[in-house]
């Protein structure tokens, strides 16, 4: 039984210890660098009459009432809906608890990739920040399985 306890205890202290040093790693990046000067390219781009830069896609998207008006409608159609298929059975709980955590990815992996590009960085930098997010959420995941087992 004492095995037991001192594998896991190994377990977690590993876990500590590399997540310390990830925060270091971090740290240790962002300080490095004079990233408090840095001035995107898209502030250098052509500037409107009115002293306002032009939107990008993604930005004129989010714009619109339309946009936002079919996002409302879809959200109320799925809280109607998702309690009438939970009781009917066609779905447990372990389900849904993973559709709510890939719908909290999905949004957390698209948001940093709208966030690079409204900032000025190109698309194969937005997509390789994405990426990063993406790995993180693995890691967050690999992390939860091995301290909860």
């Amino acid at each position: 039984m004492q095995t037991r306890t001192m594998v896991n205890t190994a377990y977690l202290a590993s876990t500590v210890v590399t997540a310390l040093l990830g925060v270091g790693v971090v740290a240790l990046a962002l300080r490095s660098r004079r990233w408090h000067h840095y001035v995107p390219l898209a502030a250098y781009r052509e500037v409107g009459a009115d002293g306002s830069r032009p939107t990008s896609g993604l930005a004129q998207i989010a714009g619109r009432t339309s946009t936002w008006t079919a996002l409302y409608v879809v959200l109320v159609l799925g809280f109607m809906i998702a309690p009438m298929v939970y009781a009917s059975g066609a779905i447990t709980g372990p389900a849904v608890i993973g559709a709510v955590g890939a719908l909290v990815a999905l949004y957390l992996v698209g948001g940093v990739y709208v966030a690079l590009r409204e900032h000025g960085r190109p698309s194969a930098q937005a997509a390789a920040g994405s990426a990063v997010a993406t790995g993180m959420l693995f890691v967050l995941a690999i992390t939860v399985l091995l301290v909860m087992s």
